[in-house]
């Protein structure tokens, strides 16, 4: 007799598929960029600061989707490291504005190059048509406005 237990599998969901993915991109990340302090997740930060120039955690929060909690971490720990800089708004006391100090400019320059690659490598698998298509499901389910 079969049961729902019988027909799960765990090799076709799309969370365990995603994760999976996501570990191996990881892992690829760690070993093609030579800073081994920085992860994938600060880099993406530091890329949205630049992009924005200066902008307050609200707003990298809300591009990077990473949640208010997590990002301030993440902001307290490149600015330990000299790589951003962090000061009070002065239009709201209550916002903090961040910006990329010379220092987070100079790692982004250098390790923009290997990120690129990583993506490369990260997609390998992929001919080309499959590449697109991956990109173009992973945005539809990945909407910017969640």
């Amino acid at each position: 007799m079969s049961t729902d237990r019988d027909d799960y599998e765990l090799d076709m969901q799309i969370g365990h598929l995603l994760r999976r993915a996501y570990q191996r991109h990881t892992a690829i990340f760690q070993k093609g960029i030579a800073d081994d302090r920085l992860t994938s997740v600060q880099f993406a930060t530091m890329v949205t600061i630049r992009q924005f120039g200066t902008a307050p955690l609200v707003q990298i929060s809300h591009a990077t989707a990473i949640d208010h909690a997590t990002l301030r971490d993440i902001v307290a720990r490149l600015k330990e490291r000299g790589l951003l800089c962090v000061v009070q708004d002065k239009a709201d006391r209550r916002q903090r504005l961040v910006s990329l100090s010379p220092e987070g400019e100079k790692l982004l320059q250098d390790t923009i190059p290997a990120a690129r690659a990583v993506t490369e490598l990260t997609l390998a698998p992929l001919d080309a048509c499959e590449r697109i298509a991956a990109l173009q499901v992973l945005k539809k389910l990945a909407p910017e406005d969640i």
